[in-house]
């Protein structure tokens, strides 16, 4: 099976640099275009998908469904975007020096968690053996997947940065064995 995780398009507040976590903030006009032309390079790419797993934000929602569209969407709560709690709609900068997890947010430990539960429950069901997934998150979610697959430490969780919006990391999984093939690949 092959995995297409693709971060969400733009919003204003990726625009404003803040921390959305899980403020259900919509795609704004350059998200859509971007999700439309990664619909297109996609398309054109010869990619279609057999199965298609989102976050419940209407963000990834809507990437998935300009993605698929008429495509049943598979809704997984564990695929929401880390909560930044008390921190969330705060600029980056204004969050550099404060500790992590925010009051009130999740650590990186409770995201990566619920991410890989999910990622063994999808690679695990036969029905989506030999077949291929688009799956629909966020910045974070991603990056939580790639240090489970790398085996990066907690401590580095926030070094370095996240997948570009509409940015695709994509993963085979055969024979219980995952294997990262190509990470923030874009389509437009």
């Amino acid at each position: 099976m092959t995995l297409y995780w693709i971060r969400h398009g733009e919003t204003d507040w990726n625009r404003q640099k803040r921390l959305q976590g899980n403020v259900d903030i919509p795609l704004n006009a350059q998200g859509l275009t971007i999700a439309r032309e990664t619909a297109l390079g996609m398309k054109q790419a010869g990619l279609t998908f057999d199965r298609v797993y989102t976050s419940p934000l209407s963000r990834a929602r809507a990437t998935a469904r300009i993605l698929c569209p008429g495509r049943d969407l598979w809704v997984e709560e564990r695929l929401r975007e880390i909560s930044f709690g008390d921190l969330e709609g705060t600029c980056y900068q204004e969050v550099s020096r404060l500790p992590m997890p925010a009051p009130g947010g999740e650590s990186s430990q409770a995201l990566q968690g619920r991410v890989a539960a999910f990622l063994a429950e999808v690679t695990a069901c036969r029905e989506n053996r030999g077949k291929r997934i688009l799956i629909s998150t966020h910045g974070a979610v991603i990056r939580s997947l790639l240090m489970y697959i790398k085996g990066i430490p907690h401590e580095d969780f926030w070094q370095g940065s996240v997948s570009k919006n509409c940015g695709v990391t994509i993963l085979e999984a055969q024979g219980g064995q995952i294997t990262l093939q190509e990470e923030n690949v874009v389509f437009y």
